[in-house]
């Protein structure tokens, strides 16, 4: 398939790599690249200078065997040639701007996209990493073109505060899903399982340990998530709790409810991301809650704005 390599990443890999080597004291590669550069001042006017510089970059970036690096791994993706209008590798200007997304280019056939990959210049300092990231990449590209997975571009949340929660979950599963299949199928990439649990744990801190490890044993071994399912996840907490049922360590879900960022307050119903504190400290407002709610426990937690409801009618009484 084709690949096109943005200029301004072509351009910085290249001083990355002249900076690279100066530091280790090889200037062969400086005086080489001045070689060809510094002639173009002579011999070009200053609008046509621009393009020669492009092509002597390009010349030393292919004599590096950067472009092939990245075709071995585009390579490993068959289905590529006909799912998708080609590839373009692009510049990212830091790492939260680095990954993988389609987009529709100029003088494609309807329905087919072009797969984006953009990288950050200095993972041409390493080869492995690169090839391990952009295999990592080309997987979530792979999903976002699968009829099974089922992708869609749409907002995660309702309002920036929960976007950018559900995000980062969302992420986090899709990458639990990604590596996953990558190690199973023998191949390298970014982050093994022990790195991925990490990451699981850091985001549900507050479940037990024993069901932290339980569920995330079950999504690391499923191969049919899809963008539906793992948006449930990201968006419910409880939809998480429930990938443990039926197994041993489900009673230590049911003793206590997680108090997490965006769960459903048991009174209002409604998401949450402030929850009240230390409410078993106060007998009158727990007592007036069990009042209306006999099942409630301090334990199931509550919402700012039911607490302030709550202490409002006191006062009124």
């Amino acid at each position: 398939m084709r690949l096109e390599f943005d200029p301004s990443l072509i351009e910085e890999v290249i001083f990355g790599e002249l900076k690279a080597r100066e530091a280790k004291g090889d200037f062969a590669f400086t005086l080489e690249y001045h070689s060809c550069i510094d002639p173009v001042y002579e011999n070009f006017p200053l609008e046509e200078r621009p393009s020669q510089f492009k092509k002597i970059e390009w010349d030393f970036f292919k004599k590096l065997e950067f472009p092939k690096a990245i075709k071995d791994i585009f390579d490993e993706f068959p289905e590529f040639e006909v799912k998708s209008g080609g590839g373009v590798i692009a510049r990212a200007v830091n790492p939260n701007d680095e990954g993988a997304y389609l987009t529709k280019g100029m003088n494609q056939d309807e329905g087919k996209k072009r797969i984006v990959v953009k990288l950050l210049s200095d993972r041409f300092q390493d080869i492995s990493y690169l090839g391990k990231l952009v295999r990592h990449e080309l997987t979530h590209a792979s999903d976002m073109l699968s009829e099974l997975y089922g992708y869609r571009d749409e907002r995660l949340g309702g309002n920036p505060m929960e976007e950018c929660i559900v995000k980062e979950r969302y992420c986090t599963f899709w990458d639990i899903f990604v590596d996953s299949r990558l190690i199973r199928n023998g191949k390298e990439t970014i982050s093994d399982r022990e790195g991925r649990y990490r990451e699981f744990e850091a985001l549900y801190r507050k479940f037990p340990d024993d069901v932290k490890s339980t569920i995330f044993d079950t999504l690391w071994k499923d191969e049919s998530l899809t963008h539906d399912r793992i948006l449930s996840l990201a968006r419910d907490v409880n939809e998480v709790i429930k990938i443990s049922e039926g197994l041993p360590v489900m009673h230590a879900v049911k003793k206590k409810r997680p108090i997490l960022p965006g769960v459903q307050c048991p009174l209002c119903q409604f998401r949450t991301y402030r929850w009240a504190e230390n409410i078993e400290q106060d007998a009158y407002l727990v007592g007036a809650i069990k009042k209306d709610f006999p099942n409630w426990e301090p334990e199931d937690g509550v919402c700012g704005q039911c607490t302030e409801a709550y202490k409002v009618r006191s006062t009124v009484c």
